[in-house]
C-alpha cells in the first residue's frame, strides 16, 4: 500500500485560521457557498436556499393560480425541465419576471391539432407564441416537458418519456418562437393548480440546465393577418376523427367517449364539469408547426411566422396554408438569403428588437447562428436600445459576464462566417469593457 503524505509548514490549526472565515465556529456557511446553476435538481437548489415556492397568477379561468418552484436568482440564458403526472391541460415549466407576468409551456388538450404551445403572459395579456401540429391524450401521464432560453429565443422540448435526465436535446425542439418582452426571470417548474384542476404534479423532479441549442429550421415563412382577437388567421380543415383513418388509437377513444356522452345528453360544460375536459372528437387536417417572429399585435395588424413543421395527419398543409396567408416566402438556403429576406420584412415591422442574426438562426437553425444572436441580445440590452436595462440589472454581474466570456470562447472556435464571428467578438468585448 501506497501512502502519500500532504506537507503543510507550520502548525495546522494555524494554517487553517490564517485567512479567518468570518463566523463563529470557523465554519462555512451556505450563503458563502458557490452553488451550481446548471444540471443541478430543484429539490438541491431547495435545500441550499436557492429555489422556494411562490404564486403565479393564472389567467386560464378568473381567480385560479398556480404554485410554481422558482430560483431565488433571476437568469438570462437557462433550461428548466420536469417530469409531470396526470397532464390535462396547463402550464410547466416557466421563466418568471413577476407574478402575472412570464413564459411559460402550455399543454392544451381541447385545441384542435394545436395541443402544445409557448405562451407568454405579460401583465395578464396572454399571446400564444408557438403551436405544435399535434394532438396529446387528456391525463398525459409520465410526460417530460424542457423550457430553453437563450436571449429572445424561446424552444420547448416534448418527450413522452419518464426520466428527465432522459431528454435527448440533440433532437430539435418540438417547437420554438422569438420574443423580446421577458429579457430575464427566475427559472421553475409548476407544482400545483388550484381551482379543482389535478394536473402538473411533479414526479420525476425538476432541474436547471444550461440553455440548448438545436433549432429545426424552416420549410416556409408566413405573413399572416390578425383576428379581432389579435390571434393568427390560418386556414383550418376541422373534421371529426371518426371520418378519418390512420390516426393515433387514443383519439378513437377520445372520440368514442364524446359519442357516447353526446348519446346520453351531456353537452360540452357538462362534460368539463364530469372529465376536467371535453373529449377530443375533432382534429384540424390544415394546422402546421410554427413559432413566431416577434408578435408584437398591439404595434401591426400582421405577423411573421417561422413554419417548421407540416401536418401530423395530412401531408401539404404547409401549402394549404400558403394560399391563404398575406405573403409566404420559400425557407433562405443560407445566411445571405435569410439576412435579405430579414431586411426585406424589417421596413414592414421596424419595431423589431431581435436582429438579422436572431432571424437567420430562427429559419435556418445552424448552433452558431444562436452565438451570435445571443451576443446581440446583450449588446443591443447593455449597449445599444437598453430597453430591457433594468431587468438585466436583475441579474448578477458574474452571470453576464461569464455567459458573454463563455459566447466569445464559442464565437472563437467558430469556424464559418468569419467576418461575423470577428464583428460578434469585438462586441461582446465592448460590453465586457463598458460593465453595465
Amino acid at each position: 500500500m501506497v501512502v502519500f503524505k500532504v506537507g503543510v509548514s507550520g502548525d495546522l490549526n494555524a494554517h487553517r485560521t490564517a485567512v479567518p472565515i468570518d463566523h463563529p465556529d470557523r465554519s462555512v456557511t451556505r450563503v458563502k457557498l458557490e452553488y451550481p446553476t446548471v444540471d443541478v435538481s430543484f429539490a438541491y437548489l431547495s435545500s441550499i436556499n436557492k429555489a422556494v415556492s411562490a404564486n403565479l397568477i393564472r389567467t386560464r379561468a378568473t381567480g385560479y393560480r398556480i404554485t410554481v418552484m422558482l430560483t431565488t436568482d433571476s437568469f438570462v440564458d437557462r433550461a428548466v425541465a420536469c417530469t409531470y403526472a396526470n397532464i390535462i391541460d396547463d402550464i410547466l415549466v416557466v421563466r418568471v419576471s413577476g407574478q402575472n407576468t412570464f413564459y411559460s409551456f402550455f399543454s392544451d388538450h381541447g385545441a384542435y391539432t394545436a395541443d402544445v404551445k409557448i405562451r407568454k403572459i405579460v401583465n395578464g395579456t396572454v399571446t400564444d407564441l408557438a403551436y405544435e401540429a399535434v394532438d396529446v391524450g387528456a391525463n398525459y401521464v409520465q410526460f417530460v416537458g424542457a423550457l430553453s432560453v437563450s436571449g429572445s429565443t424561446l424552444k420547448f422540448w416534448r418527450q413522452d418519456v419518464i426520466d428527465v435526465d432522459s431528454i435527448n436535446f440533440s433532437v430539435p425542439p418540438n417547437v420554438s418562437a422569438t420574443d423580446t418582452s421577458i429579457a430575464s426571470g427566475r427559472f421553475g417548474i409548476v407544482e400545483n393548480v388550484e381551482g379543482g384542476w389535478t394536473s402538473a404534479s411533479p414526479t420525476g423532479g425538476g432541474k436547471l440546465l444550461s440553455s440548448k441549442s438545436s433549432l429545426p429550421g424552416a420549410v416556409a415563412v408566413i405573413e399572416t393577418e390578425l383576428g379581432s382577437d389579435n390571434s393568427l388567421v390560418f386556414s383550418k380543415n376541422v373534421v371529426e376523427i371518426s371520418r378519418l383513418a390512420g390516426l393515433p388509437d387514443f383519439l378513437y377513444r377520445e372520440a368514442k367517449k364524446y359519442e357516447i356522452l353526446k348519446a346520453r345528453g351531456f353537452t360540452d360544460e357538462e362534460m368539463e364539469l364530469l372529465l376536467g375536459y371535453v373529449p377530443k372528437h375533432v382534429v384540424d387536417l390544415d394546422a402546421v408547426t410554427l413559432g413566431v417572429f416577434e408578435f408584437s399585435p398591439d404595434k401591426s395588424p400582421t405577423a411573421v411566422v417561422v413554419v417548421v413543421g407540416d401536418n401530423p395527419y395530412s401531408e401539404g398543409a404547409v401549402e394549404r396554408q400558403k394560399d391563404k396567408v398575406k405573403r409566404w416566402w420559400s425557407p433562405p438556403r443560407g445566411y445571405n438569403e435569410a439576412v435579405e429576406l430579414y431586411r426585406q420584412l424589417s421596413r414592414d415591422y421596424p419595431h423589431w428588437l431581435a436582429g438579422k442574426d436572431n432571424f437567420a438562426y430562427q429559419v435556418l437553425g445552424w448552433e452558431e447562428l444562436e452565438w451570435l444572436q445571443n451576443v446581440d441580445f446583450y449588446y443591443g440590452e447593455l449597449v445599444e436600445h437598453r430597453t430591457h436595462y433594468s431587468q438585466l440589472k436583475q441579474v448578477s454581474d458574474d452571470e453576464i459576464r461569464g455567459r458573454i466570456e463563455e459566447l466569445i470562447g464559442k464565437l472563437s472556435s467558430m469556424g464559418v462566417l468569419r467576418g461575423e464571428r470577428e464583428r460578434h467578438i469585438a462586441k461582446a468585448k465592448e460590453v465586457l469593457s463598458r460593465g453595465w
